[in-house]
């Protein structure tokens, strides 16, 4: 089995017919916004019918443009024994699994932990166009999910379990502060109005398991944040690359040319 990673795909699924890969023998890690469980109507279940029927496995990180899995009707909580771990599924489309929070889970030779979540900045934007407040929102007219962030109780259950475990891998939707890809900001965003509990929370925890690459989606653009870490949005490179990348990396101090860096990625 192949494992591919990719980030945000906000419902678009048009690169999912062009990769050159067996379906049958082909799984890919979705790093949250992936546009399932967007809608909350039919919408929704035309998409995932159309992509289910693809034959690829898709595992799904939560974003912030999405609802929990555990909204979902029918949704089960079930173990999967090709990633040695529980998913939640629907029972219609079985090709489309969604990842827990705080998971670690099996992807072929790499232990992997996941965690989805975070702040939507464009929330005020979302609620004030469909005449919204906090208290009034729903969900279906406005695309903003008031539990988009892991909870404090979910934080600190994450972190007990987590610490000094050791994985290949950590994918996430947001990243740490210290990841944050700051030149990609919006401008038009306040950031003081930008609630950064995950990125703060993700900062503290970072440094107290054993980790060799962090892979996170989000901010919309694929490049190297620093070394071990990167961001993706619509490239698609299988585990097995990336980790060999670093491998490499490690004893050369070398990577390839066409790779695009972040600007602080000469500064670490």
């Amino acid at each position: 089995m192949k494992y591919l990673l990719k980030g945000d795909c906000h419902g678009n699924f048009v690169w999912l017919g062009k990769i050159e890969y067996k379906p049958e023998d082909t799984a890919i890690i979705l790093l949250g916004d992936v546009g399932f469980n967007f809608y909350l109507n039919k919408s929704d279940y035309k998409l995932k019918k159309v992509v289910n029927s693809k034959g690829f496995k898709l595992y799904c990180l939560r974003g912030n443009h999405e609802a929990r899995p555990t909204q979902i009707r029918d949704i089960e909580y079930r173990f999967d024994e090709e990633v040695d771990n529980y998913i939640y599924i629907e029972p219609e489309f079985q090709n489309i699994r969604y990842l827990v929070d705080g998971y670690v889970y099996q992807f072929g030779q790499y232990k992997c932990l996941c965690i989805g979540g975070a702040y939507s900045v464009d929330k005020w934007y979302r609620l004030a166009r469909g005449g919204y407040t906090e208290e009034t929102n729903d969900p279906k007219k406005t695309g903003w999910f008031p539990n988009e962030q892991l909870t404090y109780d979910e934080m600190s259950s994450i972190q007990q379990d987590i610490f000094r475990i050791k994985v290949d891998f950590v994918f996430t939707h947001t990243c740490p502060l210290s990841f944050q890809p700051t030149d990609l900001f919006l401008g038009f965003v306040n950031q003081s109005k930008v609630d950064n509990t995950m990125e703060y929370w993700m900062e503290q925890i970072k440094d107290t398991f054993v980790w060799k690459i962090w892979c996170f989606g989000h901010y919309h653009s694929d490049r190297i944040e620093q070394p071990h870490v990167e961001q993706f949005f619509n490239d698609i490179e299988e585990l097995d690359t990336i980790y060999s990348r670093w491998e490499k990396y490690d004893k050369t101090g070398e990577l390839d040319w066409w790779l695009q860096k972040s600007p602080n990625f000469y500064m670490k």
